[in-house]
């Protein structure tokens, strides 16, 4: 978990982060549909987890991006080396509860992690998962709707600056495979030039994914 504090004098976001710092609401999301035919057909036939394929590649991408990296800590901005993924499961009396699945650069190691943490919280069915932590990107999926917009629960403390990510169900247009994907941030800690790169670049990844997990043994 390192991190180390950003000079609040010299970056580049100041006048911003300072501007949206005492607004009530100061959230914005961006909902787009990601194309996942190729990652989704991979998976199918080489028994991968999709949803761990798809949290894997937005993991990292998130990592990529600085901002993703970054959040408030008292009077403070703080910047992390690494995040990881916090996870609702659904769990078989329609309740849910919470995860946390460490990142690895490698996916097979991730994918690793990822099964080993759906299986001990699955038995654990607890939302007490490592609260106190910032250093994760907050996760959901609503495999039932295809949605088109989404609006996250918030808690005015100190998670207030994680990114939460929701993927929706997979629906098919004209051939294609899409899931819809929903990016909620703060905008003391980001622009939508930042959300609109994380976009770019999952796409991106979820496209060149299958050639690199195919060159794992």
């Amino acid at each position: 978990m390192k991190m180390k504090k950003v000079d609040l004098e010299t970056w580049p976001r100041r006048q911003a982060y300072h501007f949206f710092k005492d607004f009530e609401d100061p959230y914005f999301s961006m909902t787009a549909d990601t194309d996942v035919t190729v990652l989704r057909s991979f998976c199918k036939s080489q028994n991968v987890p999709f949803s761990l394929a798809v949290l894997y590649a937005s993991t990292t991408v998130a990592n990529g991006i600085r901002e993703f990296r970054l959040r408030q800590d008292g009077d403070d901005v703080v910047e992390y080396d690494v995040v990881n993924a916090s996870q609702t499961l659904l769990n078989e009396d329609e309740t849910f509860s919470f995860s946390f699945i460490e990142y690895a650069t490698d996916f097979r190691e991730f994918e690793k992690n990822g099964l080993e943490s759906v299986r001990k919280y699955k038995e654990m069915k607890t939302l007490n998962v490592e609260l106190e932590r910032m250093d994760v990107i907050f996760y959901s999926v609503i495999p039932w709707v295809s949605f088109t917009s989404f609006k996250n629960a918030q808690r005015r403390d100190h998670t207030s600056t994680v990114p939460r990510i929701v993927f929706g169900k997979t629906h098919e247009r004209e051939g294609r495979v899409l899931m819809p994907v929903s990016v909620e941030v703060n905008h003391m800690m980001m622009d939508g030039l930042h959300v609109g790169r994380f976009f770019q670049r999952f796409q991106d990844l979820v496209d060149s994914l299958p050639a690199t997990i195919g060159t794992v043994v």
